[in-house]
């Protein structure tokens, strides 16, 4: 007699297993069937819709509000930092040609140097460090090559002061060694510290410019999610009614209302906001440092004016190049003249203060003064080109050139003032946006719900 044959223990508890596995899965399909048919009913359509009404309204509120909340960032960041980095580097390079010139000009006077000349010099010094620090201060962590330029400048103007003070106690004793010590202190500043100074102001110019150009264009993409949520509204509502026959459902109305606020809140805030920082763009930061560069370019002039009388230079062969220099520095300043502003191709003009027009004066009596200074010069007078060239009476070149240089202070701190109202004024424009456009963008999607919830109920 056969005996009968077990089942084996491992095949029954696979069959379990399988088992197992099988009926989770067979409830995920029945529960996804089920809403799926629930979807397709009428009042889960209405329920579908109604999400992705809120969504894209919800949507287009958060990123209005975050894009406006950004360039309100923006505008705060360029005026307590960077641009008073970009006017520390241009006051940084203004004090060290000051200097420099003032340090030439207190030498040729021989002896012990008038009060004015000495204090001139101690006050573009203390600028100088003023400006390093104040530099130094709104620097980005990460721009390690400005502050490594900052530093280097620091170390370099210790060993520039020092030579000039050795140069200073030559000169006071008759020492013509004193001489070498002054030119060589007048190379490292023009060789070597200015051109650093120059290559940080050009870097944070170009900081100011970038910075302000890149939010100078309305926020099209808020425009676009904006207009896609009052779009889905519309259609909502266009459903509806073919559906239920009711034309106009009173919540959802409001609600595009409440959009199309939000919409044109978003739209004259960033057009108004837009339009500021592009103004401020061509009427504060591009005239600045267009007069920035050519006040930069007459101090060079002056400081190698002031250099060659150290060195007892012949001034002929200078002469080309200066006259070259300067009549561009007056080109660049008529065109910001009140009666040349409406032909200089949109160019703002700076003058209502009269900086401009006093700044062009200037520099033509500082020109004629110094052409007087180099024939006395040729002709073997060198006492009298040092007392045209340095004297602070009316008619003398030092006296044209300090009216000059604070006339084109003048100028550029005109133009330093409109950028930033501009940009004060972009930030102002937009401050109580980002809060109103989320209070109107929540209000809506309540609407939504409270549009959508009694058809709903009417099918259930």
């Amino acid at each position: 007699m056969t005996a009968p044959t077990l089942p084996r223990r491992k095949d029954t508890t696979a069959g379990e297993e399988s088992s197992t596995l099988v009926q989770p899965r067979r409830h995920v399909r029945r529960r996804a069937a089920r809403f799926w048919n629930d979807v397709l009913t009428t009042p889960g359509r209405m329920s579908v819709f109604a999400v992705l009404s809120i969504i894209a309204v919800l949507a287009g509120g958060i990123v209005a509000s975050g894009t406006i909340t950004q360039r309100q960032s923006h505008h705060e960041t360029l005026l307590a930092e960077v641009e008073p980095v970009a006017n520390a580097s241009q006051s940084l390079y203004s004090s060290l040609t000051i200097a420099d010139s003032a340090a030439n000009t207190a030498f040729i006077a021989g002896g012990i140097e008038p009060a004015e000349l000495r204090e001139r010099y101690l006050q573009a010094i203390a600028t100088s460090a003023a400006s390093i620090i104040a530099a130094s201060q709104g620097l980005d962590r990460t721009d390690t090559e400005s502050i490594d330029q900052l530093a280097e400048i620091n170390a370099q103007l210790a060993t520039y002061t020092g030579l000039v003070e050795t140069a200073r106690t030559n000169n006071r004793v008759g020492n013509p060694v004193g001489a070498a010590y002054l030119a060589s202190a007048s190379s490292m500043m023009q060789d070597t510290i200015l051109p650093a100074a120059a290559d940080l102001y050009d870097r944070q110019s170009t900081s100011v410019g970038e910075s302000d150009r890149e939010w100078s264009s309305p926020p099209w993409g808020s425009f676009f999610l904006l207009m896609l949520a009052i779009g889905v509204l519309v259609l909502f509502q266009q459903w509806l009614w073919r559906l239920t026959g009711r034309r106009v459902n009173p919540a959802l109305g409001l609600a595009s209302l409440l959009m199309v606020a939000t919409f044109l809140l978003t739209m004259i805030a960033g057009f108004l906001a837009a339009n500021d920082n592009a103004r401020g763009l061509s009427e504060g930061a591009a005239p600045m440092n267009e007069l920035t560069r050519q006040r930069i370019n007459a101090q060079k002039v002056r400081a190698q004016e002031t250099l060659n009388l150290v060195r007892r230079t012949d001034p002929e062969g200078s002469a080309g190049e200066r006259a070259a220099i300067l009549g561009g520095v007056r080109d660049t300043l008529t065109v910001y003249l009140d009666d040349e502003g409406s032909g200089s191709g949109g160019r703002v003009s700076l003058d209502d203060g009269g900086a401009v027009t006093d700044a062009i004066s200037a520099l033509d009596q500082w020109m004629a003064a110094q052409n007087r200074a180099d024939s006395l010069y040729q002709q073997g007078d060198y006492q009298g080109a040092i007392s045209i060239s340095s004297g602070q009476d009316e008619g003398d070149s030092g006296a044209a050139f300090d009216e000059f240089d604070q006339s084109m202070q003048d100028a550029i701190e005109e133009a330093r003032d409109t950028l930033r109202t501009r940009i004060d004024k972009a930030r102002r424009t937009s401050s109580a946006g980002p809060d109103l456009i989320m209070a109107l963008s929540t209000l809506a999607a309540f609407a939504v719900v409270v549009g959508i919830a009694p058809r709903v109920r009417e099918y259930l």
